[in-house]
């Protein structure tokens, strides 16, 4: 094949089929800067909270995860994940601190989504923000068992009922304003990528509710 034939070919591939990175980098908001990990583009930006100390920014992105953030980015969404302490009255700083970034590069809606002690730290984040700030809040095996009393915010607990540490989300549920969705799986594991294994449509029903 001719060389300038080559060239094109490699010009057309590079064009059509281009690929999501992963960049890992530290953001700054508010006079902040915290540790995170950024992949996919658009103007709806959701920011990915993972659970107890021991995992960090990269949980989405694992077999844990689910991988449920390369998911959402290839999906058309930008994912802004963070690392934060993990534990119970911390992450506001980092949350703040990416909500900032997403506003500042353009973004037009802002979701959160937490697993475990990160959907507990989502719920306590949009509890205390204006209703409204945020459009959509997931929770995934969350310990929260507050409601979410929001009503232009869309809510997803998605859980296993036999899961020990998601015990209180139908609580969590049950005291949260509309509109919102419950996924109660029948099984016991606490990782979201065991709840896709249990339900292998989640990711689309989190991509719907997300483009609602």
């Amino acid at each position: 094949m001719p060389k300038k034939w080559i060239a094109l070919v490699l010009s057309v591939s590079s064009s059509c089929c281009s690929v999501l990175a992963q960049v890992e980098t530290d953001i700054k908001g508010n006079d902040r800067t915290v540790s995170a990990l950024l992949m996919g583009e658009g103007d709806h930006v959701v920011i990915a909270l993972h659970g107890g100390s021991g995992t960090n920014r990269g949980f989405f992105f694992s077999p844990c995860g689910g991988q449920m953030g390369r998911k959402l980015a290839n999906a058309g969404f930008r994912v802004i994940a963070v690392t934060w302490p993990g534990r119970t009255g911390t992450g506001f700083i980092e949350v703040g601190t990416a909500i900032a970034h997403a506003r500042e590069t353009g973004a037009k809606k802002i979701s959160l989504m937490g697993h475990s002690r990160g959907g507990e730290l989502a719920a306590d984040y949009a509890r205390a923000e204006v209703d409204g700030t945020f459009d959509t809040v997931i929770e995934f095996s969350s310990v929260n068992d507050k409601g979410l009393p929001m009503t232009k915010t869309k809510k997803l607990f998605a859980f296993n009922k036999n899961d020990p540490h998601a015990r209180w989300q139908p609580t969590a549920f049950d005291k949260s304003a509309d509109p919102k969705q419950k996924i109660e799986l029948g099984g016991g594991g606490h990782c979201v990528g065991q709840l896709i294994v249990d339900k292998a449509d989640l990711v689309r029903d989190v991509i719907r509710l997300l483009r609602q």
